[in-house]
């Protein structure tokens, strides 16, 4: 199992599994945000399970540009991302733990991110529950904050 460590926390992915991929994402800071990332050619199916903490995870609609919310933590059932979507999560309490199945090999040229920030409701909402002045405190990846 590889494992990655940068300003989010832990990142363990492991190929040799049933699935093509298996994540396991550690999240130190509560106002952890990863995402919104997606991947097509091929597409990727993810199954995401909140092992421990609790997350606002976000849906984002690439062709209709709908947003779905949803607050998960270790009781809930797995979330099911399916390719027309991009996808990202707030970690709304320190120390939480994220599982992923993932269904499609990666694909570093045709995986892609959006930056969480130009998606109006999910702006609006994390606004909302950092304020405007904690808004520069959330922790993020650069690469997640350029959209690349």
């Amino acid at each position: 199992m590889k494992k990655i460590k940068d300003n989010r926390g832990l990142f363990f992915l492991d190929n040799e599994v049933d699935y093509d991929q298996i994540f396991i994402a550690t999240n130190e800071a509560r106002h952890t945000f990863r995402g919104m990332h997606f991947q097509s050619n091929p597409y990727q199916v993810k199954y995401l399970t909140v092992i421990q903490g609790e997350v606002l995870d976000f849906l984002y609609n690439l062709k209709t540009g709908e947003v779905k919310e949803y607050q998960l933590n270790h009781n809930s059932d797995t979330l099911t991302i399916t390719e027309e979507y991009a996808h990202g999560y707030l970690t709304l309490v320190p120390n939480t733990i994220v599982y992923y199945g993932v269904i499609g090999k990666y694909n570093p040229k045709t995986y892609k991110s959006i930056v969480w920030n130009t998606i109006p409701s999910i702006k609006d909402k994390i606004t909302e529950i950092l304020g405007t002045s904690l808004i520069d405190r959330i922790t993020i990846s650069e690469k997640d904050k350029l959209g690349l």
